[in-house]
Order: structure tokens, then sequence, then C-alpha cells
């Protein structure tokens, strides 16, 4: 059976905790960007901050001996640039369906991800079908997302374009979740944690400068810097902060669940997410609206994680073969 060691010898608590964690910074990170961008309103400039901040500054724990992170090793840079490649290319994609789409159109593909992602666990990864009772969870998430945002916002969804980025974006995320989590397993780290940390930000900062470009927003990068005031850059710092800390504890959340669960876990955050909105922000949003949404963080919390499936042992395998070889040249 194919395990990752943080998966083999996790516990209940130590899972827990560790999408509280996940959670929690995932949800800062989100009104964090909200506000840095209020100051900068270049989404590709904010994005390259964090990631070169969080670069330099695993880089800094690691050569002042805090943290044990890996080294730069060509055979583990490969397949961690096909992670990169789907990252950076979903970010591209969910970009360009929220110009030929909307928010709440996006939301809903993003909300059927884990369905697939199950899928390929089963299929690809030795993990067992969802039960009946997860299925169900993962079921009322997509459904209770289709009616918070064909309620309280009409689904825009017209036009070839609309459906091809909404549908690429769809198998990118699909992908760059199952792939990340098989990362953790077939990559051995030194610190399976900080180490992929180093490895995502270093290897996105190029792809993430090309995307920037390709908007047109380098240029603009400096002059717009320039007028940031000292109130927005502790903002953006933080910022960085935050990004750097959604990347150690998003690793660690994924070493100990599955791609599934994963996934499922940032589907929620997003719907925790939009509650927190309507309470904070006063974000109108009908009472439907909201029952949709309640509905949703209820359904997330009866998802249970489907085990891994028993595979039996190549050398037993074989010595039952070679058992029912002799037994039948007896018989004969």
């Amino acid at each position: 059976m194919v395990k990752s060691s943080e998966e083999d010898s996790s516990n209940t608590t130590e899972i827990i905790v560790a999408i509280v964690q996940y959670s929690l910074c995932s949800s800062t990170m989100l009104l964090a960007n909200k506000v840095a961008l209020t100051y900068l309103p270049l989404p590709s400039v904010v994005s390259c901050l964090q990631i070169v901040f969080a670069t330099f500054a695993v880089l800094g724990l690691k050569y002042g001996n805090v943290v044990t992170v890996d080294d730069i090793e060509w055979r583990k840079v490969k397949p961690y640039a096909i992670y990169i490649l789907a990252f950076v290319s979903a970010i591209f994609a969910n970009m360009q369906a929220l110009n030929a789409s909307n928010v709440e159109t996006v939301i809903v593909f993003r909300s059927c991800t884990p369905l697939a992602t199950s899928i390929i666990e089963y299929y690809l990864m030795n993990r067992a079908l969802p039960s009946m009772r997860s299925l169900v969870a993962m079921l009322t998430i997509a459904v209770g997302a289709f009616m918070y945002c064909s309620n309280d916002s009409q689904m825009l969804l017209e036009g070839y374009g609309a459906y091809s980025w909404v549908s690429l974006y769809f198998v990118l995320i699909t992908f760059e979740m199952t792939y990340g989590k098989q990362l953790t397993r077939d990559v051995k780290m030194d610190s399976p944690t900080w180490g992929p940390v180093l490895y995502q930000n270093m290897l996105a900062i190029v792809p993430m400068m090309a995307l920037g470009a390709s908007k047109g927003e380098m240029d603009q990068a400096l002059p717009a810097l320039m007028e940031v005031p000292f109130s927005g850059m502790l903002v953006l710092l933080f910022s960085c902060i935050t990004g750097t800390m959604i990347g150690y504890t998003g690793w660690k959340c994924r070493g100990l669940v599955s791609a599934t669960t994963f996934t499922l876990v940032g589907v929620v955050n997003k719907f925790l997410t939009i509650l927190l909105n309507v309470i904070i922000w006063e974000k109108h949003s009908t009472p439907f609206g909201l029952m949709a949404v309640c509905c949703c963080l209820l359904a997330g919390s009866f998802y249970q994680q489907a085990p891994l499936r028993p595979v039996v042992d190549a050398e037993r395998e074989k010595d039952d073969e070679i058992a029912l070889m002799h037994k039948a040249s007896s018989t004969v």
C-alpha cells in the first residue's frame, strides 16, 4: 500500500488542527488580499510580491538554521515544475473565466471539484470511493453552491468562451489538487512541509511574472508601488507573511488528508468567507442565499474521508500463484 509517511502516522486531533490552521490562514489571506488590492490594484504584482517574500523567508529560515529545508535538487524540481505549471495555468484560466462569465459561475464549478478528485483518487491513487454519507455531503455542497449563486446573483454562462474557460479551470484545479497530493507521496523531502513551500514559491516566480506581463501589469508595478502609502505597505507585508503561512499550513494539511478532503476544505473555506463577508462587510444577500451557504457549511461537516484500499502484497500474491500451480500439477 502506498501512503505518505505523514498520513500514515497522523491522528484525528492532528488532522483537525491542520485543517483549522489552514482554514484560518485561508480566510485571513482572502481578507488581506482584498485590502491589499485597494492599495495596489494589480493582482499579478501582489501575487509576485507574496511568492518572492515567501521564497526569501523560507531561505532565511533555512540558512539561519531555524528549520530544515530541502536543498534545490533537479530530481525534485522536475515533478514540482509540472505542479507549478498547473497552478499558474489555473490562475490564468480563472482570470479568463471571470472575464467570460462571473464569480458565481466559477464558484459553482469549483464546488464540483471534490466529486472529480474522489473519482481520480479511486482509479489512480488507491483510495476507496466515498461512502454514501460523504457522497451526499459533496452533492449537497454542489447543489447549495448552485442555489446560492443562482439566487443571489444570476450565473452568467453565455457563449463558447465562457464554457471553455470555466471548464478548463475545473480540469486544471482538479489536476492540481490530485497531483499535489501525489507529490507528497512520491517526492521524498527532508522537510515534508517547508520543502514544498520553498519549491512551490521559488518555481512560481518566473511564471507568475510572465502572467503579470501578459496582462500588462508589470509595466505599472514600480509607479504603482511608489504611490502606496505606509499603511498600504504594512498591509502588503501582512499579506506576504500570511501567504507564507498559508503555504506552510496548506502543504501540512495536504500531507495529512486525501486530495478530496483537501479540495473539500478549500471549497468550504470559500463559503465560510462568503458568510463572513455578509457579516463584516454588510454585503446584501437574501435569506435564501444565506440558507444555501449555511447548508454548504453544514454538509461539509458531514463529509468523511474515504480510506485507502487494501492492496494484496505482491510477494504473497506470487506465492499464492505458485501454490495453485503446484496444486494443479499434483492433481494431474
